[in-house]
């Protein structure tokens, strides 16, 4: 396993599908099973796509809030009414969670959140849950730089473990694209 991390500590599932003997020789696996890993794989590269927008999203808040604060804004003291550039800061909330940041070379299929996404969702909120964000400023700014690392942390965990996936799909496909190209499989033994 080329990632090391956190995240394949506590999750059986990635490290199962990131584990070297998943596929140990694609050439040698029977076509259908090929197919069936791909398709668990494209799920959990699904589930880590979706966590890690979300990360994305709250490390663009997060983000937002030290911005503010170096353009010298105050921290809010906790149970203060709202005050004035909060309202600001929700107003700004198209731009800050907007998706100019570059091309993906992978489109991004939304599906349904499999178990690996609740999963990680639940360790993201334990980094910064919606409620924190929801009052992020009034965290003291060891608080949001804390927070701002950990996010960072989660999401380049996040990236490798996808990367990682990329190139087992990949692999797959390409063996797979292989086995039709070289006259090894067929289209009609699908239609039968």
């Amino acid at each position: 396993m080329d990632a090391s991390g956190t995240l394949l500590a506590v999750h059986a599932d990635l490290q199962r599908f990131l584990s070297d003997d998943l596929v140990t020789e694609p050439t040698a696996e029977a076509i259908e099973a090929l197919r069936g890993v791909r398709v668990d794989l494209s799920q959990a590269e699904g589930d880590v796509s979706l966590v890690r927008r979300v990360v994305q999203g709250r490390l663009d808040i997060v983000g937002h809030e030290v911005e503010r604060r170096r353009g010298g804004a105050p921290e809010q003291p906790t149970g203060e009414a709202t005050p004035p550039e909060n309202a600001a800061l929700l107003f700004s909330m198209p731009e800050i969670l907007s998706d100019d940041v570059g091309g993906s070379r992978r489109p991004v299929a939304v599906l349904e959140p499999g178990p690996i996404a609740l999963s990680l969702v639940d360790e993201l909120d334990g980094i910064v849950s919606p409620a924190q964000l929801s009052g992020i400023q009034a965290l003291a700014g060891l608080e949001l730089s804390d927070l701002l690392e950990g996010l960072r942390s989660f999401e380049v965990e996040l990236s490798g473990i996808r990367r990682q996936l990329h190139d087992r799909i990949d692999a797959i496909q390409d063996e797979i694209a292989r086995r039709y190209r070289d006259g090894e499989a067929s289209v009609d033994a699908l239609l039968h």
